[in-house]
């Protein structure tokens, strides 16, 4: 393959995921296709055409299914209500956002919110429980617990990140490549003395609603935004980096002795469980895990206020 090929599909990559990273970000607010390529600089026909072709899917093709399918998880872990969960998804109306919903999921939100198992819940995990170490009931009873927990407060952040996987096979390329990103993360931080940054991976797709061969997998940097300094370093000498807002607030704080790959399936059943049974509701689809070595980890989910 040559050079010039190899540089070619960097270039489609990078304008797609920059496209993706640009619609996660901005969820909730109203934008077009022409607003997101001037933000690029690039022109509308050449951001439309590479994001189809590197994603298989046209641009507000995704911007609608993404925003759709965080609404169905905000649906089944949140505190909110539909008409909130609409807002917080891009929709003016809670009709339009009714409509679009039912058009999605072929059931209107009420009764979304009611299932019990989602038609992609048992095969995500299926899948995921033959690629990783999984922990047993044992493990999973001695670590998940709500009382291991603990309520903090967490600022606004700034997340500069990479994707470790897009597509096929995410968290079998998530954990061949996690030690490589957390080593150069480590560097960074280390080298500019960002005691207060932490190390994270998630994902920016819902799961278990995402199809798992779409799910968008994350490792990078999350620096509160109050650093400024550090933000001016991270935007001079890391430009290639992807960038995301991270809400502050209430988070629930369970820390895991175990690696980030073995966590993934009993932290998403320990969330499901008690938002099931009313312990906590979520403000938000932006879980993570803290890695403070690849064996180590802490696991932060954002709690709503009121509940």
């Amino acid at each position: 393959m040559s050079k010039s090929t190899i540089s070619t599909r960097q270039q489609l990559e990078q304008v797609a995921l920059r496209g993706l990273s640009f619609a996660d970000d901005h969820i909730s607010d109203h934008f077009s296709i022409k607003d997101v390529s001037e933000r690029l600089g690039i022109s509308y026909s050449y951001f439309y055409h590479n994001f189809t072709a590197y994603m298989g899917e046209p641009f507000w093709h995704y911007v609608k299914r993404h925003r759709l399918e965080t609404a169905a998880g905000l649906l089944r872990h949140s505190g909110y209500n539909i008409h909130e969960i609409g807002e917080l998804c891009g929709y003016a109306t809670t009709a339009a956002f009714s409509k679009a919903f039912k058009q999605q999921f072929k059931e209107n939100p009420k009764n979304f919110r009611r299932i019990s198992e989602l038609p992609n819940e048992k095969r995500t995990i299926n899948i995921i429980e033959t690629i990783t170490t999984t922990m047993g009931q044992d493990l999973f009873s001695a670590y998940f617990q709500y009382d291991r927990g603990e309520r903090v407060t967490l600022p606004d952040s700034i997340l500069y990140y990479s994707f470790l996987s897009r597509g096929q096979n995410p968290i079998g390329e998530m954990i061949a490549k996690m030690n490589q990103y957390y080593t150069a993360f480590s560097r960074i931080l280390s080298m500019y003395n960002m005691s207060q940054a932490k190390i994270i991976t998630g994902t920016l797709d819902s799961v278990p609603v995402t199809d798992y061969e779409k799910i968008s997998i994350f490792a990078g940097i999350s620096i509160p935004q109050v650093l400024t300094r550090a933000h001016q370093l991270m935007d001079i000498n890391y430009k290639h980096l992807l960038r995301k807002r991270i809400p502050g607030g209430s988070y629930l704080r369970l820390p895991v002795p175990i690696d980030f790959a073995t966590a993934g399936i009993p932290m998403y059943n320990f969330i499901n469980r008690n938002c099931k049974e009313g312990i906590f509701k979520m403000s938000g689809n932006h879980f993570f895990i803290s890695l403070h070595n690849t064996n180590n980890c802490e696991i932060y989910i954002p709690l709503l206020r009121r509940h």
